[in-house]
Order: C-alpha cells, then sequence, then structure tokens
C-alpha cells in the first residue's frame, strides 16, 4: 500500500525554487539563513531579491544562471545553491559564480574598491569529493593565511552535504537553529497531519507552503516530474559510474605502468590514477549518453559545456 503524501520535498529542484525563491516567503529564507550563517553575516531582517541571471561583461563571457540571488538589509550579497548532483567542475563553478557578482558589484570611480560583503550558500545533496576526509556535513571556507588568520572576510563560501547530515540525523545531535532546520527539511516529505499540528513557529509556515494539496494541477505535475527524472537521472549516474569506473581505473593504469617502465614506479602510478580519474570522467560522460540523459543535463552534472559533450556523442556513434 502506497503512503499518501501530504507534503512536497522543500529540497527537489522544484520545491527548493517554490519555497525559497518566492518573494513572498522570504520570511522563510531569511529564517533558513539566519540558522545557517549568522555567525559570519550577522542576523539578516530583510532581503531583496535580485535577477538570478547575469550576463558577461564582455561578449565571450559565459552568463551565469543562480537558483536565488539576493541581498539583506545592509547591501551583503547571497548566493544560494540547491545543487542535486555531482558536477565535475562545481568548485569552479561557485568560484565563478562568486566572482561574478564581485566584478559587478564593485564601484567605479575613486582609487577605492569598495565591494560587498559575498556569500555563498550550497546545499549539496550528494557527497563531495572536496570534502571526501572531513566527516563534518556543514563547511565555511574562507580566505586565511598559513597560520589559520583570516586575510579576506568579504568572501565566504558555504557547504552543507545533506546526505551526510542525514546518516547522522538520528543521533544525538544538539538541538541547534540549523540542525532543526535540516531535521525538518530532511522530513517534509514523510510527514502527515500530525506532524503539521506538532509544528511550531516558522516550521508550521513551512509546512503549509509545503502542503500538496495547495499546488495547482500545473505545479502538481511539474513536481512529479522533477521527482522522477531526478531518480532516473541518478539511476542512469550509478549505472554509468559502475561502468565506467572499471574500464577507467583500468586504463589508467596500463598507461601508468607504461610510463612506470621509464620514469619509475611511483611517478607511473601517481600519473596513472591521474589518468585513470580522467578516463572514469570521460566514460561517465559517454555512458549517460548511452543512457539518454539529455544534453543539458549531462553538461550540469559533468561541467562540460554542451559542444564538447557534442564532440563525445559524434565520436560514440
Amino acid at each position: 500500500m502506497v503512503k499518501e503524501k501530504y507534503f512536497f520535498d522543500p529540497l527537489s529542484d522544484f520545491g527548493f525554487k517554490k519555497i525559497f525563491a518566492d518573494e513572498r516567503n522570504k520570511d522563510l529564507l531569511i529564517a533558513f539563513l539566519n540558522a545557517s550563517i549568522s555567525d559570519e553575516s550577522g542576523i539578516i531582517t530583510d532581503l531583496t531579491y535580485l535577477p538570478t541571471e547575469q550576463l558577461g561583461v564582455r561578449p565571450q563571457e559565459r552568463r551565469v544562471l543562480f537558483d536565488i540571488y539576493c541581498k539583506n538589509q545592509n547591501n551583503d550579497h547571497f548566493i544560494i545553491e540547491m545543487q542535486r548532483a555531482r558536477q565535475t567542475f562545481f568548485a569552479d563553478r561557485v568560484v565563478t559564480y562568486m566572482s561574478r557578482v564581485i566584478s559587478r558589484e564593485a564601484e567605479k570611480g575613486g582609487k577605492d574598491y569598495i565591494i560587498p560583503r559575498v556569500y555563498s550558500f550550497n546545499l549539496l545533496d550528494y557527497n563531495a569529493v572536496e570534502f571526501r576526509d572531513n566527516t563534518n556535513y556543514f563547511h565555511k571556507i574562507m580566505l586565511k593565511d598559513e597560520s589559520d588568520k583570516i586575510f579576506y572576510n568579504k568572501k565566504v563560501y558555504y557547504f552543507l552535504e545533506l546526505r551526510k547530515f542525514a546518516a547522522v540525523k538520528n543521533k544525538l545531535l544538539p538541538d541547534t537553529p540549523l540542525t532543526n532546520w535540516l531535521r525538518m527539511l530532511t522530513s517534509i516529505s514523510d510527514l502527515t497531519e500530525s506532524g503539521f499540528t506538532a509544528a511550531e513557529g516558522v516550521f508550521k509556515r513551512l509546512l503549509e507552503e509545503c502542503r500538496l494539496s495547495k499546488l495547482t494541477t500545473m505545479e502538481r505535475e511539474t513536481y512529479e516530474k522533477s521527482i522522477l527524472e531526478y531518480e532516473d537521472v541518478q539511476d542512469a549516474i550509478a549505472c554509468a559510474r559502475e561502468d565506467s569506473l572499471k574500464e577507467g581505473i583500468e586504463k589508467g593504469f596500463e598507461k601508468g605502468i607504461e610510463q612506470g617502465l621509464e620514469q619509475g614506479l611511483e611517478k607511473g602510478r601517481t600519473e596513472g590514477l591521474s589518468k585513470g580519474q580522467a578516463e572514469k570522467e570521460h566514460q561517465l560522460v559517454c555512458n549517460m549518453i548511452k543512457e539518454g540523459i539529455d544534453i543539458a543535463t549531462i553538461s550540469r552534472i559533468s561541467g562540460l559545456c554542451e559542444s564538447d559533450i557534442l564532440l563525445l556523442q559524434n565520436k560514440s556513434l
């Protein structure tokens, strides 16, 4: 028997923008950001939503498209991203997004550089390779020197790994504003009406906005389609990775061993691992093409531009 659903998932592609990108719900975004990053940003009392599409200053500069872009009462800027699948060049992308905001917001004229504080807040629904050796689920990154002294405090990156949190959320984690928000966000779609009755304050308001019954027919179809597409992509990626892992590593080690005969075993092993990773990522894209995943989705996941993917597609035909 299929369990009846009362609330949609606010961390889905549809749900995240429905809740947090709608200016009518900015009180919810304010509450979530205050629970997450107020130690650095200070208490946010108001937000102004800004255009999410930012074109380059020069024709050859690529456009960037934020999930949510806003500024607070102090003119601090916030880039908020919900990333559902790993991207090969995700770190490059978040740095590019931050740089784009800074370059466009720096005031012209005079000798002083007047730059707003910019916060990049990223929710990741996967285990990021950048933090593979870090057991924490919440990361704050700033520019610091070798003695851990802050060099520059106007650029702050936050990364919140939802899967790491899900793995520990039922353990004895302390009740903090952030853990309370994460427990709610990661469990809403499984709650019943009794969960709504038990909720208080901002969470009762959040649940009210997440009611499936409040969606129009078109919104309900869009939501269900986004869930199915996400599940299909995850299945296809898992299959592609399984196929490409062995192929890529084997090819990489073969090349590394050949070089190791001439340049030394250790160097060959290191280069073999590096080339194995490159082969693995190349094969992953090829396998996603074979699985029938659309070019735009592959580009979003892999970080490759669509023209490069089309070249790979043509080669595989």
